[in-house]
């Protein structure tokens, strides 16, 4: 009895001083949107990825594009480091004149979350973690005198276990900060955590900007589809418990595309309206706004173009009016 009674009385603590410092949070008015792309997530929804951009691009139009600098990619033989097709996304979103957040390191998004060269696997995890620091290192000398890429997320939810990636490491996560810093100490550092399954502390106290997920309808093998249950001042009242140890708040991962039992590769557009229909684009985007935060990157636009080949352009023509409208011009 003495330790529920201890639990509600710092519950009740907590949740009041979580409701003043809400007061003290911006409330921006014009949020940004941020487009996330991944090419590796491309050619899994069996697209042509610089076709997708390219339309991303041309018909969206994004002020700011997040991309990935996915390790299968830039390092597929051992210390042998080809940066073309990297290149070519930063050329494409540069010559539209967008800002980049570009993610690094070892656990980017979508799965399987560690996208590792085949090489990998044959070592072990001291020399995976050696190797890690020297990609680390390549990546951000080649990218540095980028001058529109203008921030580094490094990992995606690295304190939360997701995907097919070893379990966190906050040791290994600080000594790729450092060396993320060492190297470049010009631009703002990103680190990213689940909204709804993580308390932010660890991830916020590391961080010069704290990205968070947010996610409204998911699929889960027990319950099946269900609607996550928090309001939008639930992450407003977790932003204000750790505003005080970062610069910046963002949503950085607004979840725009359907989650199913199965992969989206083959899911049919009936099964991705259960969880994403063309009226929860819309629920979505008010639902973030609703939180106040300043930033959020969409998460599905490769999604919207697939369901466009399919002959459901609802999505697609949603977006083009989405970054048409005046209240979310970057």
């Amino acid at each position: 009895m003495k330790y529920l009674a201890y639990f509600l009385v710092t519950a009740a603590f907590v949740l009041i001083a979580a409701i003043i410092l809400e007061r003290q949070l911006p409330q921006p008015t014009q949020p940004e949107l941020i487009v996330s792309y991944s090419a590796s997530y491309a050619r899994y929804l069996k697209l042509d990825e610089q076709q997708v951009l390219a339309a991303v691009l041309q018909d969206l139009k994004p002020g700011h594009v997040r991309l990935q600098a996915d390790w299968s990619a830039i390092e597929p033989r051992q210390a042998e480091f080809n940066f073309e097709q990297l290149d070519k996304q930063i050329a494409a979103v540069s010559q539209n004149g967008a800002k980049i957040t570009l993610a690094i390191g070892r656990k980017l998004p979508h799965w399987p979350e560690c996208h590792d060269p085949e090489w990998l696997k044959d070592l072990t995890a001291s020399e995976t973690e050696e190797r890690l620091m020297i990609m680390l290192r390549q990546v951000i000398e080649h990218y540095r005198g980028q001058a529109n890429v203008i921030r580094w997320q490094v990992e995606n939810e690295p304190l939360f276990a997701f995907g097919s990636c070893a379990p966190p490491n906050i040791h290994r996560l600080r000594r790729e900060l450092d060396l993320v810093r060492s190297v470049d100490s010009s631009r703002p550092i990103l680190l990213t955590d689940s909204g709804e399954l993580s308390p932010w502390w660890e991830a916020a106290g590391l961080a010069d900007e704290l990205g968070f997920t947010l996610y409204r309808v998911v699929w889960d093998r027990t319950v099946g589809y269900f609607f996550h249950p928090w309001p939008p001042v639930f992450y407003r009242l977790k932003a204000a418990l750790v505003a005080p140890f970062v610069k910046q708040i963002v949503v950085s991962e607004l979840q725009m595309e359907p989650w199913a039992p199965q992969g989206l590769n083959d899911l049919s557009l009936s099964e991705a309206a259960r969880s994403f229909s063309p009226s929860q684009f819309w629920s979505n985007i008010n639902f973030f706004q609703a939180t106040g935060m300043p930033q959020g990157i969409i998460w599905g636009v490769e999604w919207w173009y697939a369901a466009k080949l399919q002959g459901e352009d609802s999505y697609w023509r949603a977006g083009q009016q989405l970054f048409e409208s005046v209240d979310f011009k970057s």
